[in-house]
């Protein structure tokens, strides 16, 4: 995160904030009942990244939702890891659907 602030993109609170919005997004898909292999995740945390940090930069009244929106960028990579997602793409995991143990554990109860 700290390269991120370094490119002078946002400020230190929206980078915080897209962040922990990005992850908590996505760990609830990954423990939802959405069948989404795990390969797609990293993107989908990158295209929530940018979502995210578009929506906090028009907030702020920013005057570049550009920045805004490639820090979310960055901050979607680095928080769903970037290598993750082109392994995945590259064949590096199973493309069958498997519960977490999470998921394994709401179906029981529920």
């Amino acid at each position: 995160m700290d390269y991120i602030l370094g490119l002078n993109l946002i400020s230190a609170g929206e980078l915080t904030l897209i962040g922990v919005a990005v992850y908590a997004i996505t760990q609830a898909i990954k423990i939802s009942k959405i069948k989404l292999a795990n390969k797609y995740l990293p993107f989908v945390s990158m295209i929530l990244g940018v979502l995210i940090g578009l929506f906090v930069g028009f907030m702020q009244n920013d005057s570049s939702l550009y920045q805004s929106g490639f820090a979310g960028f960055l901050v979607g990579a680095g928080t769903a890891g970037l290598f993750t997602g082109f392994k995945g793409v590259a064949g590096g995991y199973s493309t069958e659907w498997k519960p977490t143990k999470e998921q394994k554990n709401l179906d029981m109860k529920g």
